[in-house]
């Protein structure tokens, strides 16, 4: 057992619980109490992200939201000539347990816990980005020639570095968006090298809503990420979230559930819950 981790990892449970029982407290004395609004709790929020480095440069959401569960079924791949035949634009028969197929021209396709589809169309360059490439025009070319429907789904998030662009489009419900629906893709300065896609193909909504905690409330819970250190929080939105973990592999079916999302300036996004 590594008692260090273990140790991290209590330490910040302890220190979450007393900043919820400091809320829990004033919820109980004051019925119109909201974390928004108190300066200490703020205080108190700022001062353990300050621990990690992580500076918020953004306006903290000040609503809650009343909203259903979302129960999602994701589309499992099927890998057969068909699939391979598209993406790899050869004859390709597939072949028992394997996962990665590649093509005369290096491309790889890989497909990952059965819902996750990888295409690497070569390495990625290191020259700088043109700012006047026409990705747009790209990426909708790129869907038409590999019959990807991209109805429902809207750009939700670029990320743009010296050189890469990272696009990613989520599918839409109502307003939010579910974030393990996606289709991302990777731009250097000669277009699109990389693509990654992960679908839901039906969402169904759980019939009792649940109101959720404010933004500043989910924030501590960005300690329980101890690789999340020396970062600045450039947006803060909610959106719908499943977390995949180690079992993701046998899922076919889970509930999606109002979360926060964390954007940061290098790129980095992670999912806090925003339910108690």
């Amino acid at each position: 057992m590594d008692w260090n981790k273990t140790n991290t990892i209590l330490i910040t449970a302890f220190i979450i619980l007393n900043v919820f029982l400091f809320v829990s407290t004033k919820n109980m004395t004051n019925a119109e109490y909201a974390p928004m609004n108190d300066k200490e709790f703020a205080q108190e929020v700022s001062y353990l992200l300050d621990g990690q480095n992580i500076k918020i440069n953004v306006e903290i959401p000040d609503e809650t939201y009343i909203l259903p569960v979302l129960e999602t079924e994701y589309e499992i791949i099927q890998i057969d000539s068909k699939l391979l035949e598209n993406f790899l634009s050869e004859r390709i028969e597939p072949v028992e347990d394997v996962y990665k197929y590649s093509n005369n021209e290096g491309e790889l396709l890989e497909i990952i816990d059965g819902k996750k589809l990888r295409l690497t169309l070569r390495n990625k360059v290191d020259d700088k980005i043109n700012k006047n490439l026409k990705i747009q025009e790209e990426i909708n070319t790129f869907l038409e020639e590999k019959n990807i429907d991209a109805s429902g789904y809207i750009e939700g998030y670029r990320h743009t570095s010296e050189n890469e662009c990272i696009y990613v489009y989520t599918r839409k419900y109502n307003d939010y968006s579910i974030d393990n629906s996606y289709m991302k893709f990777f731009v250097d300065n000669e277009g699109i090298y990389k693509f990654e896609m992960q679908r839901i193909i039906s969402v169904d909504e759980i019939p009792e809503k649940i109101r959720t905690i404010y933004a500043i409330e989910a924030l501590p819970r960005i300690l329980t990420y101890p690789e999340i250190k020396n970062k600045e929080i450039i947006k803060i939105e909610m959106t719908y979230y499943s977390v995949e973990d180690e079992n993701w592999q046998n899922i076919e079916r889970i509930n999606s559930d109002p979360t926060w999302k964390i954007i940061f300036s290098d790129g980095t996004q992670i999912h806090l819950s925003g339910i108690e």
